[in-house]
């Protein structure tokens, strides 16, 4: 047996995609945390940040998405993720314009899919309605920092003394922490410290505004599940929420992340606009 997937990255944040319309097959959960976990693994597998299954053909959905982490782990949702999980499937459908509502485990979210100006037939660009931004999880205890760890790092590569710091929901959680100089933070140090708070987990990043340019804010993260990554669709709009309400912004915020710019639309549903770029087709044995 042997699954056939095509991978995409959204702003260097990569993912496998796998579309079927067999709801069996799409149902075991189990089954597939391992495979993802093998798949994505950058050594011993194909390697990327998470694992896409797109079930489609089901009565009532158009796209049902359901995302694994690189560990196994499920999240509830992904910018980067839905708008790869587009891609791949308006390739399916050989279109390269589509509109389409992709039903995720934090609910429905309409994407709308064209070709990017840049004419490049490998990227494509999308715009995701996030919906609402709302209260995140308060931390569930604050374990100290190790010696060990502040001996090695100490306080400005942790981010341990941040000018704002707030929890945020997109249907998965986010810390977004103001810092006075990004380029302090070792986010591979940091990230977990600030996630091991939290028992579900947390996607942790770390902001600053863009030095001389207006509502722009660059941005750093930590993905439960995952790692370092160069690109957090939810977290870019998390983001832009924050620095928003902070006052750091307009309605309108560029987010700068090491993988690109993600745009933000904030309103009474937030909507980010970035690109998907298709990479390979794989063809996985089992």
């Amino acid at each position: 047996m042997s699954f056939s997937l095509t991978k995409h990255h959204g702003l260097g944040n990569d993912f496998l995609v796998f579309l079927t319309s067999d709801e069996e097959l799409a149902a075991d959960r189990e089954l597939w945390s391992r495979r993802a976990s093998n798949w994505c693994n950058r050594t011993t597998g194909v390697g990327a940040d998470g694992l896409l299954i797109g079930l489609y053909g089901v009565a009532g959905f158009d796209l049902v998405m359901t995302l694994f982490n690189a560990d196994g782990s499920v999240a509830e949702m992904s910018g980067n993720g839905i708008r790869c999980l587009v891609q791949a499937d308006a390739m399916r459908r050989h279109r390269d314009t589509y509109e389409i509502d992709v039903h995720t485990d934090a609910g429905v979210r309409p994407v709308r899919l064209e070709p990017d100006p840049s004419g490049d037939p490998l990227v494509a660009l999308a715009t995701v309605d996030m919906g609402p931004v709302s209260p995140g999880p308060a931390a569930d205890r604050n374990d100290p920092v190790p010696d060990a760890l502040m001996d090695e790092f100490g306080p400005l590569a942790l981010g341990l003394d941040p000018i704002q710091a707030e929890t945020y929901d997109l249907g998965n959680p986010h810390l977004v922490l103001l810092v006075k100089d990004l380029s302090e933070i070792d986010v591979a140090a940091a990230g977990p410290l600030y996630e091991q708070d939290y028992d579900d987990g947390m996607n942790v990043h770390f902001v600053a505004p863009v030095e001389n340019i207006d509502d722009a804010m660059d941005m750093l993260t930590w993905e439960r599940g995952v790692g370092p990554t160069a690109a957090c669709g939810t977290g870019a709009t998390a983001v832009a929420f924050a620095a928003h309400e902070w006052g750091l912004t307009g309605s309108k915020v560029a987010v700068v992340m090491l993988g690109g710019e993600a745009d933000v639309e904030l309103g009474d549903t937030n909507l980010l606009t970035g690109t998907t770029t298709f990479v390979a087709e794989v063809r996985i044995p089992e």
